[in-house]
């Protein structure tokens, strides 16, 4: 499974590296030594805005289960999870979080629900914001980025997934091979038990309305700033692409860096981009551009961020899980 997933992985690579071979090198080039410096600090500020709102969320979910914990815990989570999902397939390392909430009052099943129910929350808001865009373009541009049957199927799988992680007997049922197979007989216990309190985690967040709809509606708001940071990176760039322009390109190309045939969106991410930027007039190049950019702004300098937070505020893996 780990080496499937690491040889899709590959495939982003390889696409971006085939890209290299087909553009000017010297106008990428020339594109980033135009950049301009005062924008890049602009648009890294509305991205901490964005990591902020993203904490904020977390934080209102784990407040059902641990009224106590603060936006400062949250954030130090948040930086923490995003440089272990940028090395971990499908993101996985984001729930090391976990270990953040966890003490004696919230044990490991009640946290680990406030962090799927964080990652259930994006996922729904990102299908929903991506296939807005999708069916924008197709409004605006006449293309079909998404035919309607692969949209609805999505969509299904999108419903179907969410239901099963809602059902205690539907999702036991798909989870009990596993649990039999890779769960030592010493934990299996154990991990029953965090069953259990995973399912209570959902119910008290269920219970409470107004950080039910209050993390509902900060996901929702957090949506605004990475349109803003995408247009001032590519107006850094000298990319000046209308700012509504970017409500369709940031969620369609969000959405593909969930791929499992790249790392972090590379390749992917820069062949949409060429396409989408292409509809606007703009050069493979500065396409090519705005992609390492964004992906060095989005992804690395805040997994870099990442390390130092948990140099400075560390968890340890529990004992018994070893």
């Amino acid at each position: 499974m780990k080496g499937g997933i690491k040889v899709l992985s590959l495939v982003g690579i390889i696409l971006f590296l085939y890209i290299l071979t087909r553009i000017s090198l010297g106008d990428l080039a020339a594109t980033f030594s135009h950049t301009n410096l005062i924008l890049i600090l602009v648009a890294f500020s509305v991205n901490v805005i964005a990591i902020l709102l993203k904490s904020l969320k977390w934080k209102i979910i784990v407040n059902t289960v641990r009224p106590e914990f603060g936006l400062r815990e949250s954030i130090t989570a948040f930086f923490v999870g995003f440089s272990f999902s940028t090395i971990t397939p499908a993101k996985i390392g984001d729930f090391i979080k976990v270990l953040y909430i966890k003490d004696e009052g919230c044990g490991f099943g009640t946290a680990f629900s406030t962090v799927v129910i964080d990652r259930l929350i994006d996922i729904v808001l990102l299908f929903t914001v991506a296939l807005g865009a999708v069916a924008g373009f197709s409004a605006l541009y006449h293309i079909e980025i998404l035919s309607f049957g692969m949209a609805l199927l999505m969509l299904a799988g999108v419903a179907a997934g969410v239901v099963i992680v809602l059902n205690k007997n539907l999702l036991a049922a798909v989870l009990r091979p596993f649990f039999n197979t890779l769960v030592p007989d010493r934990l299996k216990c154990t991990f029953g038990q965090y069953y259990h309190d995973f399912f209570a985690g959902l119910f008290t967040y269920s219970k409470d309305r107004r950080r039910f709809f209050g993390s509902i509606a900060t996901g929702i708001v957090s949506w605004l700033p990475p349109v803003a940071y995408g247009w001032i990176l590519a107006l850094a760039l000298g990319i000046n692409i209308g700012f509504l322009f970017f409500f369709l390109v940031i969620p369609v190309i969000s959405l593909l860096d969930l791929l499992p045939i790249s790392i972090s969106g590379i390749g992917t991410r820069d062949v949409a981009l060429i396409f989408l930027f292409g509809l606007q007039g703009i050069p493979a190049e500065q396409a090519i551009a705005f992609s390492l950019l964004y992906l060095f702004m989005s992804y690395w300098l805040i997994a870099l961020m990442g390390v130092g937070v948990y140099l400075r505020y560390p968890v340890k893996i529990p004992e018994d899980w070893s």
